[in-house]
């Protein structure tokens, strides 16, 4: 099985609410939100050129992952360690062919992400320093 490894600053993070100021802490924000894809390697998704749907992701408190592909269900597992570090592992997906699909360019920049970054608006999964998949809260 591949593993892809995504290295999230886990830090506590400062929002104002209606009731005044509220700590948020990173991992909250990534498990609150179903997250759709905005841009893959560097280029916008199109959804209108996606029959299939924006992939999407998201992440619970059980430590599963799980979305689509624009094409394909998938899940699996991550793990957070004390230092920020994620491993996401046995990722599994449904098997169906697709027409207009993004689905293994999107698999393909997941195996290398070993780097985010995560707010309210906006996950960035990045190799490096370049930024491979970028996710917006879905709608």
């Amino acid at each position: 099985m591949k593993k892809i490894i995504a290295i999230f600053s886990i830090a506590v993070l400062g929002l104002t609410g209606c009731g005044g100021a509220k700590s948020v802490h990173a991992t909250d924000m990534l498990t609150a939100t179903v997250w759709e894809l905005s841009s893959i390697n560097g280029k916008k998704v199109d959804a209108a050129s996606l029959p299939n749907g924006v992939p999407t992701a998201t992440f619970d408190k059980e430590h599963k992952i799980s979305g689509n592909s624009s094409c394909n269900g998938y899940g699996g597992s991550y793990n957070l360690n004390d230092e920020g570090g994620m491993n996401i592992s046995e990722i599994m997906s449904t098997k169906m062919y697709c027409e207009g699909s993004i689905e293994n360019e999107y698999f393909k920049a997941l195996e290398k992400i070993n780097a985010a970054k995560v707010d309210k608006d906006k996950l960035t999964l990045m190799e490096g320093v370049d930024e491979r998949l970028v996710f917006v809260p879905k709608k």
